[in-house]
């Protein structure tokens, strides 16, 4: 069964047969397990067989649902990047609303991509092995796990944007630079980041230190200065 189906909608179990909601009930199972293990150690560190003894089947019934272990990680970590970019686009456009904004005010702005990179990078932090692993995934060619990766990568840019694009038709930010072209430069930091902290002997902890101070050196010169 592709990820696509395992991490599918749960539906209206009433209209499934049984062994429908039999299949159903296992793949549930099956996330759960990934979930916890992949929450404790790296994906190099678990086993199949014990994915499978957590969910309560056997090895041979987890390959009916994966094609492999790696799919696990692609499905759990998946999930919960869209739940996390779903909250970002939620907090932020709450933020966008209020009345507490000033809209001519620039670095307010920026504060909101700050919050963008903030939380992928906590993210990160949770399980470093895990979550570098899953955004290497998006740069194989052909990989039908990774367009998920791209996917989320290509909302956290757009969203990015038009930050940046909403600060420049307020006259907070110099208009006369790409809005998405300083997207791309963000998330590439990002990536970056994450990329070279291994590489580098950086400590995951301290990923967001050195994404923000990066960000800054893009963002900060786009704010107008009042007066």
């Amino acid at each position: 069964m592709s990820q696509e189906r395992l991490g599918a909608a749960n539906g209206n179990k009433q209209q499934l047969s049984l062994r429908e909601r039999s299949k159903l009930g296992k793949a549930e199972r099956i996330r759960a397990a990934a979930e916890q293990l992949l929450s404790q150690r790296s994906i190099d560190q678990i086993t199949t067989r014990e994915v499978a003894e957590l969910a309560g089947i056997g090895e041979a019934t987890l390959f009916r649902y994966i094609g492999s272990k790696r799919e696990l990680l692609m499905m759990v970590y998946g999930d919960q990047m869209d739940d996390i970019l779903t909250n970002i686009e939620r907090e932020d456009a709450v933020l966008a609303s209020s009345g507490s904004m000033r809209r001519d005010d620039g670095q307010a702005y920026c504060d909101r991509i700050y919050s963008v990179y903030r939380a992928r990078c906590e993210f990160y932090r949770r399980n470093p092995d895990n979550a570098a692993l899953y955004m290497r995934e998006g740069f194989q060619v052909g990989s039908a796990t990774g367009a998920r990766n791209i996917a989320q990568g290509d909302r956290s840019i757009r969203m990015v944007g038009a930050i940046l694009a909403e600060g420049q038709s307020h006259g907070a930010l110099i208009a006369t630079v790409d809005p998405y072209l300083v997207a791309q430069n963000c998330h590439g930091i990002f990536i970056h980041e994450v990329d070279r902290t291994p590489v580098r002997g950086f400590t995951p902890e301290t990923i967001w230190d050195r994404t923000s101070a990066r960000l800054s050196v893009q963002l900060s010169p786009l704010v107008i200065t009042a007066g």
